[in-house]
């Protein structure tokens, strides 16, 4: 631990800056007063430093190692016609402008040396508002349970605000406890308040109110089925589980894998990462029963759809909105005026990020979607072989769009760069302006056109 100077009490107007208001009395606090001279200086504050012409801040430094002896401080400014600072380090901003602040011991010639560079505004922008959000996948039901860990985001508005510190709380710390990172730990069930708050005077917070139930340990876990002929690796799907009893906590069962070369799992939930077979295992803590399900991983069949929100895939721009939902994948197109409609979907990858697939079984791939007619729909990869540029008309109304890969140019693995579906050169009369998407229901891999449209028309009988 370094020795730390702290120099007046933290004030509201500096946020993540550290610093204090030169109203107060200083208070000059070391932990660490050994013979030791000090080797560095460290601000506890922002790189740039903004602060309003007239406005006076003082400074929280450390100083290192932590055994260095209690030297005075020099403070220096480069230009005093910026920004000035006191013996005592409270920096007093002049006229709009930058200007660095050193300070070295009063003794030179150790090396120890800290440096903030403040930029003079001509004014605060305070928050208006506080948005918060919570980042973490909670559990499968959708309940926050006492033994959970969430992790909460503040988005500050307007995006130009000057200051970026936040202070969390909570209500009771009996039922939660928040750190300063918007982390929460669950600790107790039951109602409880977290709360965000601004240090920029402009005495803005915001709630978040959690519910938190209680921790139900999980007696008994029984797996209904094996995980069999899952597809290339990314595919993520929920084994089908039955909890003893029912309203137990899914949290308090552990999941590990026997090869996470083949998979991983978490919470019930098997993610492919790479071809083979391998066992899970579903461990309860409280009782210590198990019960497992074999994964299986199959080269070259691959699938994205509803479980799996398309994983891997992207639109070619964000100039218009996505619909990621639990039937299709809706993407919608920009706004054409007068010209022709386009929005291409693909893989996310690249020449530092290839897309790596095994020609094996299935070298078919095919989309269904109700994509509007008209233009150069196909798929746009590497070495491709025959593209069905027109599809196949579906019983539904919807219909197929299939790309074969190229027999005899490879075997094996292969790596692309680009692998995308091109939906370009519309015609203009092809798409009703007042409903400009289209919808892709699944991609799959087949061993055949013909088993792609088989698949697809059983897929249609079943549903009827």
């Amino acid at each position: 631990m370094k020795a730390k100077y702290l120099k007046g009490f933290v004030p509201a107007a500096l946020l993540a800056l550290a610093m204090a208001s030169c109203d107060d009395d200083k208070v000059y606090t070391t932990w660490y007063t050994e013979a030791t001279v000090p080797s560095e200086i460290t601000f506890e504050v922002s790189e740039i430093l903004p602060l309003a012409v007239g406005m006076d801040s003082t400074l929280v430094y450390t100083v290192g190692p932590e055994d260095a002896k209690d030297l005075p401080i020099i403070f220096k400014s480069s230009d005093e016609k910026v920004a000035t600072v006191d013996q005592d380090g409270t920096i007093h901003a002049v006229s709009l402008g930058e200007a660095v602040i050193s300070a070295v011991p009063e003794r030179l010639g150790f090396g120890a040396t800290g440096t903030v560079t403040v930029k003079v505004i001509p004014e605060v922008i305070k928050v208006s508002e506080i948005q918060i959000d919570n980042t973490t996948e909670v559990s499968e039901d959708g309940k926050i349970y006492e033994t959970d860990v969430i992790q909460l985001k503040a988005t500050l508005l307007p995006a130009d605000h000057t200051y970026d510190r936040v202070t969390w709380m909570s209500s009771d710390e009996s039922k939660a406890i928040v750190d300063q990172t918007g982390k929460v730990t669950c600790v107790g069930k039951g109602d409880v308040v977290i709360r965000c708050i601004t240090h920029d005077k402009g005495n803005v917070g915001t709630d978040f109110r959690l519910h938190i139930d209680p921790y139900i340990a999980v007696e008994k876990v029984i797996v209904n089925a094996n995980l069999t002929g899952l597809s290339l690796p990314g595919y993520e799907i929920p084994v089908d589980v039955t909890y003893v009893p029912a309203n137990a906590t899914i949290g308090s069962v552990d999941w590990e894998t026997n090869d996470d070369k083949v998979c991983v799992v978490e919470r019930g939930k098997v993610t492919a990462t790479g071809f083979g077979s391998t066992t899970v295992v579903a461990t309860c803590r409280a009782t210590g029963e198990t019960a497992t399900v074999e994964v299986s991983v199959t080269p070259g069949l691959c699938y994205w759809g509803p479980e799996n929100k398309w994983n891997g895939w992207i639109c070619s721009n964000n100039a218009a909105p996505e619909d990621r939902g639990d039937e299709y994948w809706r993407i919608s197109f920009p706004d054409a005026g007068t010209g022709k409609w386009r929005r291409d979907i693909k893989i996310d990858c690249n020449a530092n990020n290839l897309f790596g697939w095994w020609h094996s079984d299935y070298p078919v791939y095919a989309i269904k979607t109700n994509l509007q007619k008209g233009g150069d729909n196909t798929w746009d990869v590497r070495d491709a072989s025959a593209h069905d540029k027109a599809g196949t008309d579906l019983s539904d109304g919807n219909r197929l769009i299939v790309w074969e890969a190229a027999v005899g140019k490879w075997e094996g693995y292969h790596g692309f760069n680009l692998f995308q579906v091109k939906v370009a050169d519309i015609p203009n009369g092809n798409v009703d302006p007042a409903a400009a998407w289209y919808d892709v229901f699944w991609i799959r891999s087949f061993k055949s056109k013909e088993d792609a449209v088989k698949f697809a028309e059983q897929e249609i009988s079943n549903n009827k």
